[in-house]
């Protein structure tokens, strides 16, 4: 059984699809239901007379991953012990191939035939730990923290360039020192609670040490690294699928004789991480020895300024996921180690 849902705020399409590989056992139902524990119960309520016999350890459950909405959905299914698998938007929008009718009944239709067609790609979804999960919470409004008191801050510079102020601008200045001042303790707040929150997990908590202990991660680095690796449980401690995410893992392009480019950068990407991660890079140059060193390589071979801190970006990430697999905190004498015997090795096989 193949069920394919398209989730909105309030609602939820959903489309059923029997089927033995690709051969479709019966016409394909459809029905609508509230996104709310009622509508879950009710969910699995229809599918299982559409069954008929097949056990839910065989029913495979689609749905697009568009955040909070399918988040409890999800959950639901994955507390019942079935399987649902939470495809990204851009991979579904682009397997179908031409699609002129959109309506939630014809997503939920499209999500369906995805599962069933690529089913041999079908990746479980997990849950985040309750600890990642309100760790996720406290970054991402710190962000949306950050982005409000930059907001007003500008406004507050363009004020100052006014040389003789009115009564209205001046209120308007003692304001905007109230609410910087209110953003700032907000934030400082918000730091407080996720080192809490880290601290009352010992598995947080050792992660947090270990990539913290290489200069240029700080607390928000850290808490991004865990919060959207799954404490590095998501990517299976793959560095190239993390900077692949991250988007510092360069990709070329070859067809033929007359396409050849070099590698570089896909847009697909989490922008906010990236910017994060590109700061802990610049910061790493200057003060992380492994970084520093192999900046300065980068830069005696002619690269631009932005090869090397995208590259930068890059070996860190390599090396924060090996320091968490080992289960081990950055050491510049060990990592010098390791680079002399890797260098004296390539001679030998050379």
């Amino acid at each position: 059984m193949f069920i394919g849902i398209d989730i909105s705020k309030k609602t939820f399409d959903a489309v059923a699809i029997k089927a033995e590989g690709i051969v479709e056992l019966m016409a394909r139902r459809h029905e609508k239901f509230q996104n709310n524990a009622e509508g879950f119960k009710a969910l699995l309520k229809w599918v299982r007379p559409l069954a008929d016999g097949i056990e839910p350890g065989q029913w495979l459950f689609c749905g697009e991953n568009t955040g909070d909405y399918g988040l409890r959905l999800a959950n639901f299914i994955y507390a019942k012990g079935m399987d649902i698998w939470m495809e990204t938007p851009y991979v579904l929008k682009h397997s179908s191939g031409l699609q002129r009718v959109k309506t939630d009944k014809a997503d939920a239709n499209k999500i369906a035939e995805y599962a069933m067609r690529h089913q041999d790609r079908f990746r479980p979804y997990e849950p985040l730990s309750d600890n990642v999960r309100q760790l996720r919470e406290l970054f991402l409004y710190r962000h949306k923290l950050v982005q409000h008191r930059q907001a007003v801050t500008i406004r507050d510079i363009g004020k100052n360039d006014l040389v003789d102020m009115d009564k209205v601008n001046k209120f308007i200045k003692r304001q905007t020192k109230h609410v910087i001042k209110a953003f700032d303790k907000a934030i400082a707040d918000c730091d407080k609670k996720m080192k809490e929150l880290i601290e009352s997990d010992n598995d947080l908590l050792n992660t947090f040490e270990i990539v913290t202990s290489m200069k240029g991660i700080g607390m928000q680095n850290a808490a991004s690294l865990i919060v959207y690796t799954n404490n590095f449980k998501r990517f299976g401690f793959n560095a190239r699928k993390l900077a692949s995410y991250y988007g510092v893992a360069p990709f070329g392009k070859s067809s033929g004789t007359s396409v050849n480019t070099r590698p570089r950068v896909s847009g697909f990407a989490n922008r906010l991480i990236k910017s994060m991660l590109t700061q802990a890079a610049q910061c790493a140059i200057r003060y992380c020895p492994e970084i520093r060193s192999y900046a300065m390589r980068l830069q005696e071979r002619g690269k631009h300024i932005g090869i090397i801190i995208n590259n930068s970006c890059n070996k860190m990430l390599a090396m924060l996921t090996a320091m968490v697999r080992d289960n081990q905190k950055y050491n510049p004498d060990q990592q010098q180690k390791s680079r002399e015997m890797f260098i004296r090795n390539k001679c030998v096989l050379n």
